[in-house]
């Protein structure tokens, strides 16, 4: 069993800042299974709200307040411009974001947000592991996910954009529960480029070497530190 007891903290933080006078339209860039798309159904009751994802298995049924389509991030666009485009760790999976972030600023009415949440995990002991065992399999060192913060403000305009850092600490519970957390998601990234032959090889290393880096506290419950990158940006 895994749990993160403060595991939905950073995507209601983000909703928390999104601001708009009139929201009528709201976009999740990257549903997933919707669970947070249906979210904020609920806290703009007045808003069309679409949730869109490439992956066919787990976009649920339109329900009585959502639409969800198969589609994209990359290649969607809107029937018309939108209000507000959400994109909650699912941003990180796609490459060029000095591309990306425009052309989805160009999908947004003017006054309309942008509002993105991003992992910052790349020098976190879990991925050096996951990267240096990789490397151990012929997998070339790969650039992080997303760019320096910072950069964000010159993609973006600085004038029209917040950017902030805040690092959560995840309260796991579970047998080696950062392994797990990892495995489910960051580890993808590295085992599509290692041969499959050698896959339960390098979950196995992952694992030892987590479990060493990451140990249970007293009380049975672990600590992982976890960074995330906040993005408002307004059209």
């Amino acid at each position: 069993r895994l749990l993160s007891i403060h595991n939905v903290a950073w995507t209601l933080d983000l909703m928390a800042r999104i601001a708009h006078p009139s929201l009528r339209s709201l976009v999740d860039l990257g549903c997933g299974t919707g669970r947070l798309t249906e979210e904020m159904a609920r806290r703009w009751p007045e808003a069309a709200v679409l949730g869109i994802d490439r992956s066919t298995e787990m976009l649920p049924q339109d329900s009585p307040r959502v639409s969800y389509r198969r589609a994209d991030i990359e290649t969607w666009q809107p029937d018309s411009p939108v209000d507000v485009l959400y994109a909650n760790a699912s941003l990180q999976w796609i490459d060029d974001h000095a591309r990306l972030f425009p052309q989805l600023m160009g999908h947004l009415r003017p006054g309309g947000v942008l509002a993105v949440q991003m992992p910052l995990s790349w020098e976190q002991p879990s991925h050096r592991i996951l990267r240096r065992l990789a490397e151990s399999y012929g997998v070339e060192s790969l650039p992080p996910p997303t760019l320096d913060p910072t950069a964000y403000y010159d993609v973006l305009g600085s004038s029209s954009t917040e950017i902030w850092v805040t690092t959560y600490q995840h309260v796991l519970v579970g047998d080696n529960p950062v392994y797990a957390w990892v495995s489910a998601t960051g580890m993808q990234r590295f085992l599509k480029r290692i041969d499959p032959t050698h896959h339960e090889e390098y979950r196995r290393s992952c694992a030892a070497e987590m479990a060493l880096a990451y140990r249970p506290r007293a009380d049975g419950t672990t600590l992982f530190p976890f960074t995330r990158l906040f993005i408002l940006s307004r059209a």
